[in-house]
């Protein structure tokens, strides 16, 4: 009865070793987003409720990925997804042998033979007229958009898929760490812009009340409104802006940022499913047409204002299936 109520009131040996945990989490954040705000009272009290929300939606992103893809030269033979991924058998040794990550964890021999991976990538679409059969007719007028995949890279190579499983929702805490340390930069970018627009209005402004006064605008440019009405106008929406901007980046703002991203991690850091009917050269299809192949991926979408977006795959590489791609395109 003792142990139950130690446990219901969080006072037991695991909940406490729980709580140390999560303050140490807080810390760490705070040290790659802004140091100072470890500094100010309370702050651990403000972020630990944030931090089991996002640890909670971060450990379900990992079930969302789809079973690891095999990159080898067979591969390429019997899975046609590979041949949109990739341009070919060579380029898929460059990435490989590219990846830094990939060559330390085959260096130590206990990690054996076989590495589970994240592949990360830029997926990009471009619209084209090309060439296709409409209506039993060839015609080189055809709307058409052609999907390719580039800037790949290979993350958190394990000894097996479950440790690969559990290392990506750990890994998905460094990466919210990043993007609330971009958000944070952001916010600061722009009262530096506002800051810069607001002297510019205000040397505008003395100008046209006094013309016969010369006032230098060291910034140059000629964006700025032409009349006072407008410039007005144009400094009631600014200034208010400004004072926004100004209280979220002192420290009692910057830490209540962090505590917004941490208690809404899904508008910060998602995953997206992406189905993608392509041909084999890439061209995306209907349902129905001969030799389409369904590509499904995962689309990781980092930050919620400028948005950053990375295709993700698991892969399973193993250390033969390198050395028989530099046979075959190093020899």
């Amino acid at each position: 009865m003792f142990e139950f109520l130690l446990r219901k009131l969080g006072w037991d040996a695991a909940s406490r070793q729980q709580a140390r945990e999560l303050a140490r989490q807080v810390e760490q954040l705070l040290e790659a987003c802004d140091r100072r705000l470890c500094l100010l009272p309370g702050h651990q009290h403000a972020l630990m409720p944030g931090m089991r929300i996002a640890q909670s939606h971060l450990a379900t992103l990992s079930e969302k990925l789809p079973p690891a893809l095999e990159l080898s030269l067979q591969s390429f033979a019997r899975d046609p997804r590979l041949g949109l991924l990739f341009a070919g058998p060579s380029s898929l040794l460059d990435v490989l042998e590219g990846s830094e990550s990939l060559r330390a964890f085959f260096s130590s021999a206990s990690n054996g033979d076989e590495a589970w991976a994240l592949m990360t990538m830029q997926r990009s679409e471009t619209a084209r007229f090309g060439v296709a059969m409409e209506n039993g007719e060839l015609r080189n007028d055809v709307a058409q958009t052609v999907v390719s995949f580039d800037c790949h890279g290979l993350q958190l190579p394990c000894a097996s898929e479950e440790a690969f499983r559990t290392q990506s929702g750990e890994r998905a805490l460094h990466v919210l760490t990043a993007v609330i340390a971009r958000q944070l930069g952001l916010l600061e970018q722009t009262r530096l812009q506002l800051e810069a627009e607001l002297g510019r209005l205000q040397l505008r402004r003395l100008t046209l009340q006094s013309p016969s006064r010369i006032v230098v605008d060291g910034q140059g440019g000629d964006d700025l409104p032409d009349t006072l009405a407008d410039l007005d106008r144009r400094l009631s929406e600014v200034r208010p802006q400004l004072e926004s901007l100004r209280e979220l980046n002192s420290l009692e703002g910057a830490l209540d940022t962090v505590r917004h991203v941490l208690e809404h991690p899904g508008d910060y850091f998602s995953l997206e499913n992406v189905t993608l009917l392509l041909n084999r050269m890439g061209i995306k299809c209907e349902a129905g047409e001969d030799g389409a192949t369904t590509l499904q991926l995962e689309e990781l979408v980092l930050g919620r204002e400028r948005p950053t977006r990375r295709a993700l795959m698991p892969v399973k590489i193993h250390r033969e299936s390198i050395a028989e791609l530099r046979r075959q395109f190093r020899d």
